[in-house]
């Protein structure tokens, strides 16, 4: 049975846009023990190198670190928060939540989040957080600052045991642990390529890491680890991203296009090992792999991505099964990634 201990240690990790340190905490512990070398970019990226002395292609697998969230934009004289939000928050789906506030020295409170609005009409500025103050000096006195940050309370739970996961962040620390999942499985492997793990910052605003991790690491092949929310549709449906049925690789979304020879060849190996994958389309958003791909003069990247539930929101969710899956394809394809396949994903060099 897979031990998901490490992803509940990402998923409680309090870590929104600009704001991932007790995330990069968790991912860097992890990688003590595993990875040769470990540095960072300007934005906080964490770069880190499965072996020194590895040759052959250069490759990474790119996963963001940061969740959706809130900082504090106002604090009214009656005690009521206002928030600014960081990603994309339904603010139907954000009122009645319970949220955790950190302040800028650790110290972290519940927030409420209620509005007097009808839900059909919310938008961000109608809804209010109480932490129990009653006045804003009491607020002050919490330690509460304008620009503090506040994320979904949710801890991470396996739902009435059915290998459904369930947790805040799951967007994208779900990436973050197959990532360090895969440093740990292929640390003792003789790999035919350079093999990196990068978890991104600030990809829930932007992109933003993903553009400056790759742009000083500068590797041959990308692999971008992601969520999307699943379908609600039946398997037999013929419809793509469905829960429960495998992983997806995006063919294209809304900032960029899979690099098609790769997306071949990853799609080549799943049915070479029997692994079901679904072939995605992300209209309505993008990940880290359209910045990265545009480092330098282009590199060949890929998008995989898990199906999940309620994306977004405090109560996120992804299924075992697919998880487990996406973990053998990438170990598999990681461990076939070598100079021969590198010049086939860039046949006009030849």
């Amino acid at each position: 049975m897979t031990d998901f201990s490490l992803l509940a240690q990402l998923n409680n990790a309090h870590g929104p846009s600009g704001r991932e340190e007790e995330v990069r905490k968790v991912v860097c512990e992890a990688l003590s023990s595993v990875a040769d070398e470990i540095s960072f970019d300007g934005l906080g990226s964490v770069i880190a190198r499965l072996n020194r002395h590895a040759t052959g292609p250069k490759v990474a697998v790119v996963a963001h670190m940061d969740e959706v969230g809130f900082l504090i934009r106002e604090i009214r004289p009656d005690g009521l928060l206002k928030v600014f939000k960081l990603g994309g928050i339904d603010p139907a789906v954000a009122v009645n939540s319970e949220l955790e506030i950190k302040t800028r020295h650790g110290k972290k409170y519940t927030g409420l989040v209620w509005s007097n609005k009808p839900v059909t009409e919310l938008t961000i500025d109608d809804l209010w957080v109480d932490v129990g103050a009653t006045c804003q000096q009491e607020v002050i006195e919490m330690g509460i600052e304008i620009g503090d940050s506040a994320v979904f309370a949710t801890r991470h739970f396996d739902l009435n045991n059915s290998g459904n996961l369930v947790a805040k962040a799951l967007d994208d620390r779900i990436g973050c642990w197959l990532g360090l999942e895969l440093m740990r499985t292929l640390a003792d492997k003789n790999l035919p390529c350079d093999f990196y793990f990068v978890a991104s910052v600030q990809e829930e605003v932007g992109t933003k890491g993903g553009k400056t991790a790759i742009e000083q690491l500068r590797p041959d092949v990308v692999l971008v680890l992601d969520v999307a929310t699943a379908k609600h549709v039946s398997p037999s449906s013929g419809s793509q991203r469905v829960y429960g049925q495998g992983p997806c690789v995006v063919v294209a979304d809304k900032i960029a296009l899979g690099h098609y020879p790769l997306l071949n060849f990853v799609s080549d190996v799943a049915k070479e090992q029997g692994i079901p994958i679904q072939r995605d389309f992300l209209a309505g958003g993008g990940t880290d792999n359209g910045p990265a791909t545009l480092v330098g003069s282009g590199i060949a990247g890929l998008a995989v991505t898990l199906p999940v539930r309620n994306c977004h929101s405090a109560y996120t969710q992804v299924n075992q099964q697919d998880v487990t899956q996406c973990l053998c394809l990438l170990q598999h394809v990681i461990t076939q990634l070598d100079e021969t396949q590198k010049a086939r994903l860039y046949p006009y060099y030849s």
